[in-house]
């Protein structure tokens, strides 16, 4: 894992994670590298989902700006239907 990167991510006093806590109505931990989300089942998969778009999104600078678009796109995005087995 890209250190930089993972700085971005979170942004400065871990700002960011904070914004996507908030926007999901989620707790998310962060321990080095490895994150994990807790709250309403669809939005912690939402909020795992920014998580990794952002972090690919941070090999450049990553505004907050940035993160408040990225959420409200992913808050408008429709739930993909589960397989039927």
């Amino acid at each position: 894992m890209d250190n930089q990167r993972l700085a971005r991510l979170c942004g400065a006093m871990d700002g960011n994670l904070r914004q996507i806590e908030t926007a999901m109505n989620v707790e998310i931990a962060r321990r080095g590298a490895h994150f994990s989300v807790r709250g309403e089942r669809r939005q912690a998969e939402r909020a795992a989902r920014a998580i990794g778009k952002f972090y690919e999104r941070a090999a450049d600078e990553l505004t907050i700006d940035d993160v408040q678009l990225g959420l409200a796109e992913l808050m408008h995005e429709r739930p993909v239907p589960a397989a039927k087995a």
